[in-house]
Formats: structure tokens, C-alpha cells, sequence
């Protein structure tokens, strides 16, 4: 009889609706068992005489089988409405595919095929491509561990077990952490300063909780908010005490859920790893594939950055400070800086920042997004009205071109209580070519956490929204408009992280445009349009006293570096985040904040990696300087860079494919020594 599991069918687009608890674990178990087989079978017919399509692509289709279950299980997680039945059925599957995995990596015989096939002298006639796959297949067998002894491999695959258990945990316990303080407030009074839209929006959260008045949770949009605009001092302190102790041994509630011990197991974990596979320490580790040369290298660049960014730094705190003797506070805390910018920003530029929102309806915004990305781009996105989803609020956008569908994006656009506290974009499927020439296209999933509308109001993106949209629509069209057929090369998860950000910030870059932002606005209530007088005002206003946001980059890329650098010498995760706060000083940090215990980067896939978002951000500077000198709207422009950056995938260096687009060398200042030019980067 045909299995009628949803998850073992063939799908163009996944059948989210068909899937259920019960589907989960026998599907999981199927693909691997199958996987298994099929790597017994090639390995016997491919170890003497190996060749591209019966080793490598056979491979490859047993790799993309599993990883697209997983992937639609994995997002069907966030809607959680299915209890403890899916959570136990969802640790089972990852225990199986992790499993699985940790046992195709310390295969020796299949390792040696790919040997084999590397050094075979047809593999001489591969063109650039082909030979990148294999050296990047040979080097993650490297760092898995199949060089190691019995024993030693033995030891690698149960440090990957607590590793994983140990991340999981960790996020796990700032989630409840998260869900467990709430603040009930009966007197309007003490949301003075949050807009109409706002309050409703807090209003609701208490009705659904079953009270009157307003109610306030540990989100990051709600946390942002209440930092910037309430004008209750006495709030954002306790606010900002309640977010900054989450999961820690300090705070409303101290000890109860405590992320410092499992930090320290984590850390120690992964340190063994590192040296178990021959390197100094886990920083060194992460290094393997990035751009950066050496871990001297990151820090140099990171405090290099430092540097120069000090002197904005000390003259936006000595103008806060004295305009905050103005405003009644002698003494600025942290709870007090992003208000007091606000205000500040109002004092001098008028209410334009606080209004620009207004100007930027999620819907009419996604709209012209999707335009501006056909125009650049030389394709076209169809939104499509009908098909399946795993919430209500999902949309699908179909991506084509000459007439030929080439891959899709699903837009999850809105913050639900049972998702991830952030945006972000995972992936579906890789684009590939398989071994009969048929080509799956391409999915994307763009995560975002933008606070839903009400009847009154639809959702608004302030500028920090808007760069958050245009950030992760890059990383969709990265990974959509690939030309590679090579499953290993064509994902953005196929990327080392300081390439993997490097288009999210460049798109991030045109919200900083007048021409575009003057395109782009459109009052949600009148159509009005900004004038240049406008935006210029904004702009300037965005731009003055951001200081803080640079300076919290920079000090948790250094703090992230540092922990996975200098593990064993002695210093606590505390101690550490002190030292990188007086690199930093102008943060001001108070001594029980405990950063570390809601850093979830540090468990998310950027550890020892957080750096990349600057490093990239730095190359996408340089990018964008070619948009800025061509016209913000030059398709000629925007082609060029999809063939160069986009098309590629990972086939080439992203230092290559920018030196393409720019026809010219990088700058060599750029950073603080030289950096490789010619490697293929890796995830």
C-alpha cells in the first residue's frame, strides 16, 4: 500500500495542513532508514570508480529528503497548538535526524569515496564549481571528525549531543523566563508617552489574560517601546531591570531559571570540541571558511571599530547627559538613554522620527518592496491568493522570470507568543539540479516579529521595522535568485556568517536613501506622500544619537568572540562581559545586568560569529557606495549585482564576487590585515 504520510510525498509546495503529530516520528525514522540504505548501496558501487552524479548528487538528495522534513516540522513548531504530544514528537525527530547525521559524518568508507573522486583525474575536468562542492563536502567531514580515532569520534558525537541539549535548554529556560513576568497596570497614567495604537494594543493583552487595564510582557517590540516612549521613569526602570535579569540569578525572579550554569556547561562543551578536533579554542574553530584569517584578526577589527566610532560616542553622551539636566534627571541610567533620544531628537528635529511610521503600512510597504526587487532584479513577484499555510496570517509570494517560476517566499510577518522573540529567515529548500536534470526551485521563509494591527490601525514599521523587513527580504532573494545547481553552494545556510549577512545589509542600506525612502512612503490614512524636506529631517534625526545601537553591537561581537576565545583562562561569563564593558564604557551597563543569560545568539548558530554583522556591514558599505554612485533605482545596477553576488552562491569568495561588481580591488584598509581572497566560503 502507498504511505500516505504527507511528509514522505513529493511536494512543490509543502502540504502544511495534511501534517500531523502522529506523521512526525514514523516519517523521520522512514527518511533515514531509506538514507542509510542508499549510502550502504553507493558506497559499494562508488569506493572503487566514484563518479559526480552517483556519489555526490545520490548524497545530496538524501540530505535534502531529510532536511525539508525537518524544515516543515520545525515551522509548523512555532505555531504550537499542538501540546505536549508535538513537543515529545519534535525531540524525537531531532534526536533522529541528529543521530543520523553524526553517523553519516564518521562514515570513513563514504568519506573515502569522496577522497577518491577528488583526487580521480576526471575530477580534474570539473569546472570551479564541482571542485568547491568536493573540497567543501571533504572539509565538513574534516570538522565532524573523521580523521579522529574510534574513541575519539566516540567522544566528539556525545560532546554534539549535549551541545544541542544544552543550546535547546538554554533557549528554552529564557522563553519561560520571558512568559513569566507580567505587569499589570490599572492607571493609564503610567503609559504617558506610548501612542493610542500602542495602549490598545496593551489593553488587549490584558483582556485576553482576563483582566481590565493594560498589561506588559518581556517581548522585544513592547520592551523597545516602553524604553523609548514612556515618560513614567520609575517603569522603564523596573521594565529595563525585568528584561536585563531574564534567566539569571538576578531580577523579580532571581535563580528560578538561571541560564549562568548551562552557559558555563555550553562554553566548556564546545571548547572540548574544538580542541578535540585540533584547534586552540572555539573561536579559532568558527573561523574555518569566514573571511577572517586569524582570531588576532576579528579582535583587531573589532576594537578597530571601537576606535573610531569613541569619539561619536563621547560626544553623543556629553550632549545627552546635558540635555538631560534639562529634562529633571541629573544622573543617566541606562533606562533613561533611548527616552532621553527620543527627546532629544524631537527637541531638534521636530516629531517627524516618532511619525514616520505613518508613513509605512506593512501591506502598501511589502507591496513596493517586492516592486522595487522586480525592477532591480529583472524578475517578477506574484503574490498568490490560494494555497496552503501553517497560520492564518502567512503569505506566499511566488518568484519568476521569462515566464518560468524559479523559487518562492513565505512571509510570516507577525509576533506570535509561541514563536521566536526575533525575526529571521530559514530556508525550505536549496535550489540543485539532481542526477535526471529535474531542478526543485528554491523556498524561503521570512520570520517577523512586527506587532500585529487592531481594527483601528494596520501594522505601522517604524524605521527600525523598515530596515528589519528590507534585511530579510535580501536574505530571500539571496537565497531565491541562485543560479547554483549545487545543493551545498545555492542555500544562505549554505554560507559562512559573514557572508550570509552580507545582503541583509545591504538592503538594509536603502532605507538610509532619501530618493528611496521619498518612493517608498505613503501615509496608511491619505496617500500622503514625504516631501524631500521630510525625509532629510528624519534621516538626520535617525542618524543623530545612534551611538548606543552601535556601541551594543559592538560590545556583544566583542563579548561573543571573547567568551569562545579565551575559555579556561580563568575568567567567569560575568567577568568576561565586565572586561568588554569597559572597552565600552559609554553603555553603562549596571553591575547586575546579566547580558549573557538572554544573549540568544550564543545558541542560535552565531556563536564565536556574532562579529560577522559588522564585518559585513562593512562590505556592504563599500557595495552600496556603487548603488549611490549609479542611481539608488539603476536596474542595469541591480542586475549586475545579482549576477555577481546573487547568482554564484557559494561557487566563489564573497570578496570575488564584490571586487566583480565593483570592477575595482577593495579597499586594503579595509580591514586590519589582509584577507583571503580566493576560498569558497562554508557554513
Amino acid at each position: 500500500m502507498p504511505n500516505t504520510n504527507p511528509l514522505l510525498q513529493q511536494w512543490d509546495l509543502p502540504p502544511w495542513s495534511a501534517v500531523r503529530v502522529e506523521h512526525l516520528v514514523p516519517a523521520i525514522e522512514k527518511i533515514t532508514a531509506d538514507n542509510r540504505l542508499t549510502l550502504s548501496t553507493l558506497i559499494a558501487s562508488q569506493s572503487a570508480y566514484p563518479n559526480w552524479d552517483d556519489l555526490v548528487l545520490a548524497v545530496d538528495e538524501t540530505d535534502a529528503r531529510l532536511d525539508e522534513a525537518m524544515g516543515i516540522i520545525r515551522i509548523l513548531d512555532t505555531v504550537k497548538q499542538h501540546g505536549d504530544a508535538w513537543r515529545e514528537a519534535l525531540t524525537a525527530c531531532e534526536d533522529i535526524s541528529a543521530r543520523y547525521t553524526t553517523e553519516k559524518m564518521s562514515n570513513t568508507a563514504l568519506f573515502r569515496a569522496y577522497q577518491t573522486l577528488a583526487q580521480s583525474s576526471a575530477s580534474k575536468l570539473f569546472d570551479p564549481s564541482r571542485k568547491t562542492v568536493l573540497n567543501k563536502i571533504l572539509r565538513r567531514f574534516r570538522r565532524a571528525g573523521i580523521e579522529l580515532n574510534d574513541a575519539q569520534q566516540q567522544e566528539l558525537a556525545l560532546l554534539n549531543l549535549d551541545i544541542e541539549a544544552l543550546e535547546g535548554l538554554f533557549l528554552t529556560q529564557l522563553q519561560w523566563a520571558s512568559a513569566s513576568w507580567t505587569k499589570r497596570i490599572d492607571d493609564v497614567k503610567q503609559l504617558h508617552g506610548l501612542s493610542q495604537d500602542i495602549q490598545d494594543r496593551l489593553a488587549l493583552n490584558a483582556q485576553q489574560a482576563g483582566h481590565d487595564g493594560w498589561r506588559l510582557g518581556l517581548d522585544e517590540a513592547t520592551y523597545s517601546l516602553v524604553m523609548t516612549y514612556a515618560e513614567d521613569r520609575a517603569l522603564r526602570e523596573e521594565y529595563f531591570f525585568a528584561y536585563s535579569t531574564r534567566a539569571s540569578d538576578q531580577g523579580p525572579n532571581a535563580d528560578q531559571l538561571d541560564n549562568a550554569p548551562l552557559l558555563q556547561q555550553l562554553l566548556a562543551k564546545r571548547h572540548q570540541k574544538a580542541q578535540l578536533l585540533g584547534f586552540e579554542n572555539y573561536a579559532q574553530f568558527s573561523l574555518i571558511d569566514r573571511m577572517a584569517e586569524s582570531t588576532d584578526q576579528v579582535k583587531q577589527f573589532l576594537r578597530r571599530q571601537i576606535a573610531l566610532a569613541t569619539p561619536a560616542f563621547e560626544q553623543e553622551t556629553r550632549a545627552i547627559n546635558d540635555f538631560a539636566i534639562t529634562q529633571g534627571v541629573s544622573k543617566v541610567q541606562p533606562w533613561d538613554h533611548e527616552f532621553l533620544v527620543a527627546k532629544l531628537r524631537e527637541h531638534q528635529h521636530g516629531s517627524m522620527f516618532k511619525n514616520l511610521r505613518n508613513f509605512f503600512p506593512l501591506d502598501g510597504t511589502l507591496r513596493k518592496v517586492c516592486s522595487f526587487s522586480e525592477r532591480m532584479f529583472a524578475i517578477r513577484i506574484n503574490e498568490q491568493e490560494v494555497f496552503e499555510r501553517w497560520h492564518d496570517s502567512v503569505r506566499l509570494f511566488e518568484i519568476g522570470e521569462e515566464g518560468r517560476v524559479i523559487g518562492y517566499i513565505y512571509v510570516d510577518p507577525y509576533r506570535r507568543t509561541e514563536a521566536s522573540d526575533f525575526a529571521g529567515t530559514s530556508t525550505l529548500r536549496n535550489r540543485r539540479r539532481n542526477a535526471e536534470g529535474r531542478v526543485p526551485l528554491p523556498i524561503a521563509v521570512f520570520h517577523g516579529n512586527f506587532p500585529q494591527g487592531t481594527a483601528d490601525q494596520p501594522c505601522l514599521l517604524d524605521h527600525k521595522d523598515l530596515r528589519v523587513l528590507l534585511h530579510e527580504f535580501g536574505h530571500c532573494l539571496q537565497h531565491v535568485l541562485t543560479r547554483s545547481p549545487h545543493h551545498t553552494l545555492s542555500g544562505i545556510s549554505e554560507l559562512g556568517r559573514d557572508t550570509a549577512e552580507f545582503a541583509g545589509q545591504v538592503f538594509e542600506l536603502w532605507c538610509w536613501s532619501r530618493e528611496f525612502l521619498l518612493w517608498l512612503a505613503d501615509h496608511y490614512q491619505t496617500g500622503e506622500r514625504l516631501t524631500e524636506s521630510q525625509v532629510d529631517t528624519a534621516l538626520t534625526s535617525i542618524n543623530a544619537y545612534d551611538s548606543w545601537a552601535t556601541g551594543q553591537l559592538l560590545m556583544s561581537a566583542l563579548f561573543d568572540f571573547e567568551l569562545h576565545l579565551g575559555h579556561g583562562d580563568g575568567r567567569t561569563v560575568q567577568q568576561v562581559f565586565d572586561q568588554v564593558q569597559r572597552e565600552v564604557p559609554h553603555l553603562n551597563l549596571p553591575a547586575w545586568c546579566r547580558f549573557a543569560n538572554s544573549f540568544d545568539y550564543l545558541v542560535t548558530g552565531y556563536e564565536a560569529s556574532v562579529y560577522a554583522y559588522k564585518w559585513s556591514g562593512v562590505l556592504a558599505g563599500e557595495a552600496f557606495k556603487r548603488f549611490q554612485q549609479d542611481w539608488v533605482f539603476n536596474a542595469s545596477t541591480g542586475k549586475e549585482f545579482r549576477e555577481t553576488v546573487f547568482a554564484p552562491g557559494g561557487s566563489q569568495s564573497l570578496l570575488q564576487s564584490l571586487e566583480a561588481f565593483l570592477k575595482q580591488p577593495l579597499p586594503p584598509d579595509l580591514f586590519p590585515v589582509a584577507v583571503k581572497l580566493h576560498q569558497a566560503t562554508d557554513s
